[in-house]
């Protein structure tokens, strides 16, 4: 069963805060035609009556919340004013005990209107529980924000959630898209919850992969090329923790991307960026990471990817 303690408040009756949109600077520019998608208000306090042993359940409740089910395109309607958004559930996580957790969010989708945006759209909720007789109790809205592509929103798989200081999480969202003749993929980082609370929510943003996956012929007129840019958490003192980051270059045949391939890669030394914290971002010397790291950092031959 599902229950608001105001019935009258859903995500459908949700205002819009006046601003700048949130999106992806440079490669997700927005055309002068377009509308960039609006920030989203706080939900009024809402308690849902779900049993959160049960996944499916908890996916039905909360999306109630964002709006009405939308049978012929098989989405729920998040509305205000004149603009409609058809969304998805993407991804959630779970942190605590069975009496006292955190329940995060990731919903996908994109503007009824084709013509609005050249980007999905995305927004992360934040319910939590302490006990089954104080039901599912909502925290946070985030969104909206700007990936993806128009006929193809963030999907699961572009989501990871990610422990980024004791206790406090962020979601990472990986988005696809082609420049300059290359396959690209930018890491952003946004702040979801947690003991540690950074004075922005989008904390990063940088390009982990550029290659020529979909197109490279694997001959010598053509070759496949593939960047890529594997980074982990490094615990520090205080804050959060900082990024360390590597880059893996592979040229060659299409085996470079098969998962079995043992050819040898040129792999950067390691580069570490800390958390500013009086910026409220990680303190990225470049927002193309790649093509950062091909100018400015020796490389050592290692035998395996």
């Amino acid at each position: 069963m599902l229950f608001f303690k105001n019935r009258s408040m859903t995500m459908t009756t949700l205002a819009f805060a006046l601003g700048a949109a949130m999106t992806l600077g440079s490669v997700a520019a927005l055309g002068d035609a377009e509308k960039p998608a609006p920030r989203l208000e706080q939900l009024k306090k809402t308690k849902l009556n779900v049993d959160t042993g049960k996944q499916q359940q908890i996916w039905t409740a909360v999306m109630k919340t964002v709006g009405p089910y939308d049978q012929n395109a098989k989405c729920w309607t998040l509305e205000t004013r004149a603009r409609r958004f058809c969304m998805q559930p993407a991804k959630f996580a779970m942190r605590g005990s069975n009496d006292k957790s955190d329940y995060y969010f990731a919903i996908s989708g994109k503007d009824y209107q084709a013509s609005a945006l050249k980007t999905g759209v995305v927004m992360f909720m934040h319910f939590a529980s302490s006990g089954e007789d104080k039901g599912f109790v909502f925290k946070e809205l985030d969104g909206l924000y700007e990936f993806g592509t128009r006929q193809a929103p963030a999907e699961e798989k572009d989501f990871r959630f990610v422990e980024v200081a004791i206790d406090t999480y962020a979601w990472e969202v990986t988005d696809h898209f082609k420049a300059n003749g290359l396959e690209q993929e930018m890491t952003t980082l946004i702040h979801v919850g947690g003991v540690f609370t950074p004075k922005q929510k989008r904390m990063v943003d940088f390009i982990t992969y550029k290659g020529n996956e979909q197109s490279c012929s694997g001959d010598q007129n053509k070759p496949c090329i593939s960047n890529r840019i594997d980074y982990g958490f490094q615990p520090g003192a205080g804050g959060l923790h900082a990024l360390e980051l590597t880059l893996k270059r592979k040229t060659g045949s299409k085996k470079i991307f098969s998962l079995d391939d043992s050819s040898p890669v040129t792999r950067s030394e390691p580069f570490t960026v800390r958390f500013d914290s009086k910026d409220g971002r990680y303190a990225m010397p470049s927002e193309d990471m790649v093509e950062w790291f091909g100018r400015r950092l020796p490389a050592k031959l290692a035998s395996q990817p």
